[in-house]
């Protein structure tokens, strides 16, 4: 097999809780993210999800250095993310660029989107005098959806499908290698979060691309992406092939997780089982030395407050499970 595109290795990220104002101290740390190792191959999706505050967006910051991690490794393409300087990281962010989630708050309002879809063409110095920029500017309008003429428009006059279309022209305008969207489609309506899927798709095909989708959406999940894996409080606790994963989940979280996606049929929603968690995941549920799910797990057992469980094989080749109990179910 060839080597991965991206292979992050134990990564951690702590932020720091602090007291006073002039003479601040350190009193301690919310680990955002504990200890994440993942890879991703040329022209694969790898979905991850979980719930809000569970570190996905924050390990997605990481990989890029849009915020240093605290520790772990991070290797692009052979390259070693976190020994690089600043130039050498700008000339990286070249293969690696980011969509993030609000596409109201990602555009300048100030600028038109010829300016906004330009901008990492003038960084990169990748199109040379504005013949050439407009026209590089036109044919990624034209390769997501819209039309040249709207590259002389504000963002205010498009809607929220829209804007995030001109956010993925400026993403792949310097030729990535990796995309990482960060729930580029929570913010829209279901219409445009169908168009949206099916444009990054079709771009994935056309251009190669590689994506690391970041979701709390399993539909959307599920449609775009190859593997996924399952995160709570800072760690993955099962990754698997989708089809695997949605067929056969392992982890009580992952299965509690799946309960409540809505089905189609309203005769198998009606019989279907749902899992129901108490409590909420907060940073605070996570005592060491034992599993950070078992507050809230309906199958905890002595051996969950005995130890942390670590991810490991369970069921097909490429599915691992983070759960002493790694048991199969079904949903309906």
């Amino acid at each position: 097999m060839s080597a991965p595109l991206l292979e992050v290795r134990d990564m951690r990220k702590a932020f720091p809780i602090v007291r006073g104002h002039s003479l601040r101290r350190s009193i301690g740390a919310i680990i955002a993210v504990d200890g994440v190792s993942l890879t991703l191959g040329s022209g694969e999706t790898l979905g991850l999800v979980g719930e809000s505050g569970c570190g996905k967006s924050t390990l997605a910051r990481c990989i890029l250095r849009l915020i240093e991690p605290t520790a772990g490794e991070i290797e692009f393409d052979g390259r070693d993310v976190r020994a690089c300087d600043k130039r050498e990281l700008r000339r990286l962010r070249r293969d690696m660029q980011i969509i993030f989630q609000d596409p109201y708050a990602s555009l300048n309002p100030r600028m038109r989107v010829e300016q906004l879809v330009a901008e990492p063409l003038l960084v990169h110095e990748i199109t040379a005098g504005r013949r050439e920029t407009r026209a590089r500017v036109a044919e990624l309008l034209q390769l997501v959806g819209l039309a040249a003429e709207h590259a002389d428009r504000y963002p205010h006059s498009f809607s929220g499908g829209q804007r995030q279309r001109i956010g993925i022209a400026r993403a792949i305008a310097t030729d990535p290698r990796l995309l990482i969207l960060d729930e580029p489609v929570s913010a829209l309506d279901v219409s445009s979060r169908a168009q949206i899927l099916a444009l990054l798709a079709s771009l994935q095909a056309r251009l190669g691309l590689s994506y690391l989708f970041v979701s709390h959406d399993l539909s959307a999940v599920r449609y775009i992406s190859q593997r996924v894996a399952v995160m709570y409080l800072g760690k993955i606790v099962e990754i698997a092939p989708r089809d695997e994963l949605f067929n056969h989940p392992r982890h009580p979280y992952t299965q509690a997780l799946l309960s409540a996606v809505p089905l189609p049929d309203p005769g198998r929603e009606r019989h279907r089982r749902r899992i129901r968690l108490m409590g909420e995941a907060t940073a605070g549920a996570a005592i060491a030395g034992s599993c950070r799910f078992r507050a809230r797990c309906p199958l905890a057992r002595q051996a969950c407050a005995e130890s942390e469980p670590s991810l490991e094989p369970a069921g097909s080749p490429g599915h691992a499970a983070a759960c002493y109990f790694p048991e199969p179910l079904r949903l309906t």
